[in-house]
């Protein structure tokens, strides 16, 4: 009975975060439990025993896309590919996911509801994506990167095996934020009539975060 009970709960729960998405993707930070619970077939008071706020189901939503980011990147992933040609196909990986799934890159990378801020079970999550980035960029140092503080806030990731070193670490997660402004400017509209279509300057920026870690043979 119990096993039966956690597959129902498991399902409902399926459910809200799907009609969840739908809202987010049609009304944005006009998300509502009321409309949440209206699409699944529930009482807003059926849907709070699931998810006792509305930042618990945003929270539940993020966690969510981010592994879906997370296996998408695992699947592009060729171990055997050179550094800059892994580090490409990383990274068109992401902005070919981000097109596909436009409202969820939108929810983890932006400010999705007003006020909202990710709470500490989100960052797990965000760190298995900025993995499979740090292994394949961060094994050398990088000039400019380095620094006291810097090395203070990254040691973390090379104790973990992550980075072979703090600044390599540094510079891969400012690269992983260069990629994602990008594919953030380019959904909002912001490089139409100017780099359109943007394949041609994504390719450049991939080519020269290659040259910036280290990646290009060179």
């Amino acid at each position: 009975m119990a096993g039966v009970r956690e597959q129902n709960r498991a399902e409902t729960t399926a459910r809200i975060l799907a009609a969840a998405r739908a809202e987010v993707a049609e009304h944005g930070a006009d998300m509502s439990m009321r409309a949440v619970a209206r699409r699944v077939g529930l009482v807003s008071s059926a849907v709070y025993r699931y998810f006792p706020t509305r930042e618990a189901l945003l929270t539940a939503m993020v966690v969510e896309s981010y592994g879906r980011l997370d296996r998408a990147l695992a699947s592009a992933d060729d171990a055997d590919l050179p550094g800059g040609e892994r580090w490409a196909v990383l990274g068109r990986a992401t902005r070919a996911w981000a097109k596909d799934r436009t409202h969820e890159f939108q929810l983890i990378y932006g400010t999705p509801l007003p006020g909202y801020a990710a709470p500490p079970e989100t960052v797990p999550a965000a760190a298995a994506v900025a993995s499979h980035f740090l292994r394949v960029g961060a094994g050398s140092p990088v000039e400019g990167f380095g620094g006291v503080t810097l090395e203070g806030q990254l040691a973390g990731l090379v104790d973990e095996g992550l980075a072979a070193s703090a600044s390599g670490a540094a510079a891969v997660l400012a690269e992983l934020a260069a990629l994602v402004g990008f594919v953030t400017l380019e959904l909002g509209g912001h490089l139409v009539g100017t780099a359109d279509p943007a394949e041609p300057l994504f390719e450049a920026l991939l080519a020269r975060q290659a040259r910036t870690l280290g990646l290009d043979g060179g």
